[in-house]
């Protein structure tokens, strides 16, 4: 394209030229389909692709394997549900959980939509090599391991929070604050079904009556609480079911949260690498956490500081499975 000023703009250029190539894609992709009488909007096909894979999921669960956002998730569902192919149906093992599968429509059409993707693939191959894509998938893991915001903070910004062991006057607001983020999550037990659970969560300070057991909490410059989590040196403390409090020469870090509207400036991750310093600091050679599924988001960014599923570490707590990961550290003492 000559004299193109988005080129000209160079990096400053970069998402105006990823949102207009996304523009023109979706323009053409739209009018295609509107030729073929094809009742489908553009990425349905994922949508379509991951449900015969998967053939059932919650919208949670679809996001969170896509990564979209939630909410864009639950309009393009809906708009497919409207068209008919998609069924939306309760658990039966858990009435808290909606899940969406294709419909008998979208399973009859289904082929006659392959064979025209299978095309479009086809085609899509003469503009985007296998080296782009290879491209691509560095540029997202970049964004991924670490955001925007995160790396212009370190560069540019002021401090946006500092961490450390949290004051006795802040454990009842960091006990609410583990209520909100924990009720919160889609499918997630509620209060009324593990009232002991979230009564552990409302006296989280209560843990710290335990020998090198510390609660960490992430503070704004201006001291608001914006996340925090357990650190136990000791596993005998640890408090969960399973071998874990068995564990030896290691520590470990429980009920991590963050406030819903601190997320995106990397408190998740930062108070985890706080706690695997910690860990080398005392000399232990792995750390020992665990999560569930509702907390897939979580997984990802565990995976990106090294965590390994570890299912000797499993447990159940009530009926819900609880899975257990392991970070194996070269320590020196």
């Amino acid at each position: 394209m000559d004299n193109d000023f988005l080129t000209e703009l160079g990096h400053l250029g970069f998402t105006a030229r990823i949102k207009r190539l996304n523009e023109r894609i979706v323009s053409s992709t739209v009018s295609h389909y509107a030729k073929l009488d094809l009742e489908i909007e553009p990425n349905w096909h994922v949508i379509f692709m991951l449900l015969k894979q998967r053939k059932k999921l919650t919208v949670t669960e679809i996001a969170s394997i896509l990564g979209f956002s939630h909410p864009a998730m639950i309009k393009i569902t809906k708009k497919m549900k409207t068209k008919g192919f998609l069924e939306t149906f309760k658990d039966t093992k858990d009435g808290r959980r909606t899940l969406i599968q294709l419909s008998e429509k979208g399973k009859r059409l289904l082929p006659v939509f392959e064979e025209e993707w299978n095309r479009i693939r086809e085609i899509l191959k003469e503009f985007v090599s296998d080296d782009f894509l290879t491209s691509l998938d560095i540029l997202e893991n970049k964004f991924f391991s670490e955001s925007f915001l995160e790396r212009y903070q370190a560069r540019f910004g002021p401090n946006q929070f500092s961490i450390r062991n949290a004051k006795p006057s802040e454990f009842k607001q960091i006990g609410r604050l583990m209520i909100d983020v924990y009720s919160g999550l889609e499918g997630f037990p509620k209060a009324d079904e593990q009232p002991a659970y979230y009564q552990t969560l409302a006296n989280i300070g209560d843990f710290t009556k335990n020998p090198s057991t510390e609660l960490l909490v992430a503070v704004s410059p201006e001291e608001k609480v914006l996340g925090a989590v357990l650190f136990f040196n000791d596993m005998q403390f640890y408090g969960s079911g399973g071998t874990a409090p068995k564990e030896k020469n290691a520590s470990g870090f429980r009920l991590l949260a963050v406030s819903d509207a601190s997320r995106g400036m990397g408190l998740g991750k930062a108070l985890s690498k706080a706690c695997i310093e910690k860990t080398i600091e005392n000399g232990h050679d792995q750390v020992i956490i665990h999560s569930t599924k509702f907390m897939k988001v979580a997984w990802k960014m565990y995976k990106t500081l090294g965590f390994e599923r570890s299912e000797d570490l499993d447990f159940k707590q009530g009926a819900l499975p609880v899975y257990g990961f392991r970070l194996k550290l070269k320590t020196h003492k």
